[in-house]
């Protein structure tokens, strides 16, 4: 009787002041995995209990995470599904401490700043940062209102991202040559940013991705500038998942692909300004660019790049004239 108390309270001494290294991180990331209609009778609670019956205490965690990463699935202000529309699961991710134990992966630094900006790396720690500050692969960094930040990447591109903004480092790897192993995926969270590309982006073998919810950013060397705003009114940031969120996108140099979930994709050339909503993908021709987005200096350089873009333009135009004009001739 004895011996087997001593056991007990060993047991449970064992699991109160077991080591740090022994705990576990719960991470609920979006999955791959998508149920592609909802119907009438679903409700996301019979959902959650039938892909997750091991997960009970995570529940209303991963509900939360579905309305967040689904926002066009409900009904707004509600967790009641829209019939009809799709739904992206989530997936759990145990984190071991000892992963905080692995060294990081530096992937740049901070040039200059203004305002109070911090570093969040994937295990939660926070780091205030400052001038010369490491950035490391898996970063979240967040800018405050009236704070932005320059950071410089360890293949030559510049980042700067705009005040009230996050941006996550979702995975930066740098291999001899820049060649197909090589990759830059960043996500924009909230708010906006530019990006002046470097080695891994002029590559035509490396990956380059910049997600942004509405639409996936691809390039080969360019300067370009985006911002989630809430519809048209850039003064006002949003966050990617937000039901009035966005996308407006300027090329300052070179050129950008926007592409969408369903792989509908658009090209925009430098001095063209174009937006992205769950719905639909333009370039919008002869609009003004909103208040809010662009800051003075992009906004000279942009207004620049539109004016060098003219001429070409209207002698593209012209030939097309006449073009149609000797085709017309030889008919008659």
């Amino acid at each position: 009787m004895k011996k087997t108390l001593l056991v007990t309270l060993v047991l449970a001494l064992i699991a109160v002041f077991q080591p740090a290294w022994a705990a576990t991180t719960i991470e609920l990331v979006p999955s791959s995995r998508v149920i592609l209609k909802i119907t009438s009778d679903m409700t996301i609670d019979q959902i959650i209990q039938r892909i997750y019956p091991k997960d009970r205490d995570l529940w209303p965690q991963i509900k939360e995470k579905l309305i967040e990463t689904n926002p066009n699935s409900f009904v707004q202000y509600s967790d009641r599904l829209i019939p009809g529309t799709r739904l992206k699961l989530v997936d759990i991710k145990r984190i071991l401490e000892q992963e905080e134990l692995l060294p990081k992966i530096r992937v740049g630094y901070v040039a200059r700043m203004e305002g109070q900006v911090i570093a969040r790396d994937p295990n939660g720690r926070v780091q205030q940062l400052q001038i010369n500050s490491q950035i490391f692969e898996g970063d979240r960094i967040e800018t405050e209102v009236g704070a932005r930040i320059q950071i410089l990447m360890d293949d030559g591109a510049e980042v700067f991202l705009k005040e009230d903004s996050v941006l996550k480092i979702s995975e930066y790897v740098i291999t001899d040559g820049y060649g197909k192993e090589s990759s830059s995926i960043l996500d924009l969270l909230r708010g906006g940013l530019r990006k002046i590309t470097g080695s891994i982006g002029a590559s035509a073998l490396a990956n380059y991705q910049l997600q942004t919810g509405l639409a996936t950013i691809g390039i080969r060397g360019t300067d370009y500038v985006l911002k989630l705003c809430r519809q048209d009114d850039c003064t006002q940031t949003v966050s990617r998942n937000d039901p009035d969120a966005k996308l407006h996108a300027a090329v300052l140099e070179g050129a950008i692909t926007l592409t969408t979930d369903d792989d509908v994709q658009i090209l925009m050339a430098m001095g063209e300004y174009g937006t992205a909503t769950p719905e639909i993908l333009v370039i919008e021709e002869g609009i003004p660019v909103p208040v809010g987005f662009l800051n003075a200096q992009e906004t000279q350089q942009f207004n620049a790049t539109v004016l060098q873009q003219q001429p070409e333009k209207e002698a593209s135009n012209a030939w097309m004239w006449i073009v149609g004009i000797l085709l017309l001739a030889a008919g008659l």
